[in-house]
């Protein structure tokens, strides 16, 4: 059980155990419900004041059932609840709460900020199945984030040990959404000092930020508002572009997938056009753009355009035949 929901389920426990014993007490002792309220905390918390006067049998036998049932359970769920507020709150004030799970992870991403932009990011990396962790300075965000099941560290990612903490020598990329410019360019900075292989996309809140991140480091860093403005005017000016563009956006619903390979220097496609391998007649893959060694790139490649190791396929293909054609193109192997 997640730890709020474990919390949530104690403390409905607590008050189910006070509003039985309320009513049970009023019924079986003939007394108000405030007398039959307070009669009930002091049983539950062994305080010790006198009996209701007058006590029935019922009232007798109800009591004894409620001290027997009631106060060990009652104590159980108080803990329960301590321990997420206080004790919880402290561990993570401190520093000290730390997701085990981080160790074993390798090849993952790591996601800074955990805001509006953060959020659909994540979602989006745990529908494509993406080892990755998050990183946020906010407590209610971590919190939150934690009881969706993801691996969270409360922490700054300009500092060197919070990224360490965050195995970002292990890491494949990572993703800067800070609302802040200077912040994303500060955790690009030092993410750039401590593993150079990483792959950093990042956040531009403001135009002229974008120069300023790639400069810093950042493979990729895109401005939100240009993007979400360029998408308004296309869907005004371009609906039949926009409406392929939705398609996209949501291709993995249809089992369909973009990736890129990149041609493996022992792969039955090296030396062969593009029409004579198999990635359309057996793999049904479409291939958008070519990226040779060089960096040149070829959009909309013909069908005598040569494969050469080294050189990186993106494709649009579906999701079930993904993996194999990998295995074809990225391995030695016969065609």
């Amino acid at each position: 059980m997640k730890t709020l929901s474990k919390a949530r389920y104690w403390l409905m426990v607590l008050l189910a155990i006070f509003v039985a014993g309320t009513f049970g007490i009023w019924y079986f002792c003939d007394v108000d419900l405030v007398d039959a309220l307070f009669y009930t905390v002091t049983t539950l918390t062994t305080v010790g004041y006198d009996a209701p006067p007058g006590l029935p049998l019922g009232g007798k036998v109800f009591i004894i059932f409620l001290i027997l049932a009631g106060i060990g359970t009652a104590g159980l769920a108080i803990g329960e609840i301590t321990n997420y507020f206080v004790v919880g709150g402290l561990l993570s004030a401190m520093g000290k709460r730390r997701d085990s799970r981080v160790k074993n992870l390798e090849k993952h991403w790591i996601l800074v900020g955990l805001g509006k932009v953060g959020h659909e990011v994540a979602q989006h990396l745990r529908k494509d199945n993406m080892p990755f962790m998050a990183i946020d300075i906010d407590e209610s965000k971590v919190v939150a984030a934690r009881e969706e099941g993801w691996i969270v560290h409360r922490g700054d990612a300009r500092i060197d040990n919070v990224l360490e903490d965050a195995g970002i020598l292990k890491a494949s990329g990572m993703i800067l959404t800070l609302p802040d410019d200077a912040d994303n360019v500060y955790a690009t900075i030092t993410a750039r000092a401590l593993n150079p292989a990483l792959r950093i996309i990042a956040r531009a809140n403001d135009p002229q930020s974008v120069a300023v991140l790639t400069k810093a480091g950042a493979e990729k860093a895109i401005n939100l508002i240009e993007a979400e403005a360029a998408a308004i005017a296309r869907a005004s000016i371009k609906p039949s572009v926009s409406n392929f563009l939705e398609l996209v956006n949501i291709s993995r619903g249809l089992s369909l997938d973009f990736d890129s390979v990149t041609v493996h220097p022992e792969s039955p496609v090296v030396g062969l056009p593009l029409l004579s391998t198999p990635l359309r007649s057996r793999f049904n893959a479409m291939v958008i753009a070519i990226k040779k060694r060089n960096g040149v790139i070829t959009y909309n490649p013909r069908g005598d355009e040569v494969l050469y190791e080294g050189d990186e396929l993106i494709l649009f293909a579906e999701l079930d035949k993904m993996d194999a054609l990998k295995r074809h193109v990225c391995t030695p192997g016969k065609a």
